[in-house]
């Protein structure tokens, strides 16, 4: 008989029960609630793709979601809806309203597109009108920002000495992965700051950054000793979040790039 997880996951062993939320303290119950929002939701801004400033977001991982709803979705047999009121308000102090889900398994699943195809084929090498617009410039340098920061994350790993632990051969291999991750990279931030980036070029390298993403992921799973199959869980370390967080945010500033300057088949 499968074991049901817990109520909630506060990094011991067996989580908390309901029961024992419902027995807790206001003080205890209010650190689980923003703890539970905490793991499950995030400010748009670390990961979800950004148009323009008249289009906003494409909430390509969910939402926008409120911060009451949700709570309440989760605790509202258990605890008062004004005590979820002053949660809610304790997570929107800082002036965030609308949330998105934090990094998940399934963002990272790509089983729907036919292995030979990537979200990259989808666009042709023809701009748009759209091509050397406000809009134009404004997503090259999202997409650049997003890509300087994989290169820093990447570097990071590089300094720290990847697969130090782990058989000779292994280690080759994350170290070329990183090296070629690192090459498209570089390659791509190079492209955008161009006056005139070439679409084709993009596809090409994005394409290639994407694959090598995927092989990152599972490297990053096996890491973290977890199957590739076996969903992203508040478990798994914040850096390894954050390095996935990373390698996607650049592809989703890429694509959102392409969807306002070259023409789809």
């Amino acid at each position: 008989m499968k074991e049901r997880p817990p109520f909630l996951e506060d990094g011991s062993q067996f989580g908390v029960s309901r029961t024992a939320f419902r027995r807790m303290r206001k003080a205890e119950k209010r650190e689980l609630m923003l703890q539970w929002f905490g793991q499950n939701y995030e400010d748009p801004a670390e990961r979800t793709s950004y148009v323009t400033a008249e289009g906003g977001y494409l909430w390509n991982y969910g939402g926008p979601y409120d911060a009451t709803e949700e709570l309440f979705g989760k605790f509202g047999d258990i605890v008062s809806e004004s005590f979820i009121k002053e949660v809610a308000d304790e997570v929107e102090a800082e002036g965030i309203t609308d949330w998105t889900h934090t990094a998940r398994a399934e963002d990272y699943n790509s089983d729907e597109l036919p292995p030979e195809l990537s979200p990259f084929d989808t666009f042709t090498d023809k701009e748009t009108k759209l091509y050397g617009s406000p809009q134009d410039y404004e997503a090259r340098e999202l997409a650049r920002v997003a890509l300087q920061d994989l290169i820093a994350k990447l570097g990071e790993e590089h300094q720290v000495g990847i697969g130090h632990n782990n058989p000779p051969e292994e280690t080759s291999a994350e170290l070329e992965l990183l090296e070629r991750l690192t090459s498209d990279a570089q390659e791509l931030h190079a492209e955008f700051g161009k006056p005139n980036p070439s679409i084709s070029l993009v596809k090409r390298v994005g394409a290639s950054l994407g694959k090598f993403a995927e092989g990152s992921i599972k490297w990053i799973g096996r890491k973290a000793d977890l199957a590739v199959n076996v969903a992203i869980t508040a478990a798994v370390p914040a850096l390894i979040l954050y390095h996935i967080s990373s390698i996607q945010r650049a592809l989703d500033a890429i694509i959102a790039w392409l969807c306002i300057v070259a023409q789809k088949f």
